[in-house]
């Protein structure tokens, strides 16, 4: 089983703290931005390393050692069904902020956005 994420595009300012706790976070997923066309969304996906196409629309990614995550692009986020580690993880995401620089990591099961810093730092704190 997995920790599946979303990315998300979502404007805020330069004092924002990260991460952004879930109610604040509910707010500003309410005005999520767009992404471009699906096919164009895939098909910068489907330039990383590791990533091919998969079932029903899905790109599925492979990365170094166990991990693997599942992608689906829909008009205003990326799910990933993630069986990756951190580091497997913002590769992507830092891989696609460079053409989406609002884009910002949507923690399913906590409701918290968060940016690559802290997103690293919540995985790296003790049990």
């Amino acid at each position: 089983m997995g920790y599946d994420v979303e990315f998300v595009q979502v404007t805020v300012g330069p004092e924002v703290a990260f991460p952004i706790a879930p109610a604040v976070a509910s707010d500003l997923l309410a005005k999520a931005e767009r992404f471009e066309p699906e096919q164009a969304v895939r098909a910068r996906l489907l330039e990383l390393d590791g990533a091919k196409e998969g079932l029903d629309d899905h790109i599925d990614y492979i990365g170094k050692g166990l991990n693997y995550a599942r992608m689906c692009v829909r008009k205003k986020a990326i799910h990933i069904d993630n069986s990756l580690n951190a580091a497997e993880l913002l590769k992507i995401y830092r891989r696609l902020l460079e053409r989406y620089p609002s884009l910002l990591i949507l923690d399913l099961q906590s409701g918290q956005l968060h940016n690559a810093a802290s997103y690293a730092d919540w995985w790296s704190r003790p049990l």
